[in-house]
């Protein structure tokens, strides 16, 4: 008898699928920011700490471009085209939740427009999850805000695999589901709009 503890699964869904309606006439995730695109900034971080293999990327707007931005990184990792993405971002959740295998303990769902994530958050983040034997929902918290990405565990795999519209997981999370983990600015900081993406340029 052997006191191995279980190798759990936890599947990292990227959402580029987006219009980026607020943004304007251009596709935010090819815009450039300190030498690269802005998507490029959160695969980096991505491939740096977690196999391909882990990962999911729902594209959808400007699949083309976006998926020459992604190759360019790795080839092998796994791209699924969202044909709803002008619905919103809960048929890309459904999308890639319905083309997860069946020994998945959870889904790290993670938005491509945030340049500032570190490595150290997302590690202590799976760690934390598996701590707690992946039956909690874990959220990044920073200053009291609430951030992303999320990690959600199985007895939330069927509704995540019904939504539909633009609405996203959080709003389906029963608080008393939810452990907060203390992480850096990187967690509550987006780019919705050219104005935070200036800010980004300046500060980053």
């Amino acid at each position: 008898m052997t006191n191995e503890k279980k190798a759990y699964k936890i599947k990292k869904i990227v959402l580029a699928a987006g219009e980026s309606k607020r943004f304007g006439d251009k596709n935010k995730l090819s815009e450039i920011i300190n030498g690269k695109p802005l998507i490029n900034h959160i695969l980096d971080t991505l491939f740096k700490i977690f196999d391909p293999s882990e990962l999911i990327i729902i594209v959808g707007h400007e699949k083309n471009i976006i998926k020459n931005l992604i190759f360019n990184k790795n080839t092998d990792v796994k791209i699924l085209e969202n044909k709803n993405y002008r619905k919103g971002i809960g048929t890309s959740i459904a999308l890639g939740m319905n083309n997860l295998n069946a020994d998945i303990d959870g889904v790290m769902i993670i938005p491509a427009d945030m340049p500032y994530i570190n490595s150290k958050d997302l590690i202590n983040l799976e760690k934390k999850f598996i701590e707690l034997n992946c039956v909690k929902v874990v959220a990044p918290e920073h200053n009291y805000r609430i951030g992303n990405p999320v990690i959600l565990p199985r007895n939330y795999f069927k509704t995540l695999k019904s939504l539909r519209d633009d609405f996203g997981a959080r709003s389906l999370i029963r608080k008393k589901d939810i452990i907060t983990f203390k992480t850096g600015f990187g967690t509550i900081f987006d780019v919705d709009t050219k104005e935070e993406l200036t800010k980004t340029k300046v500060n980053y």
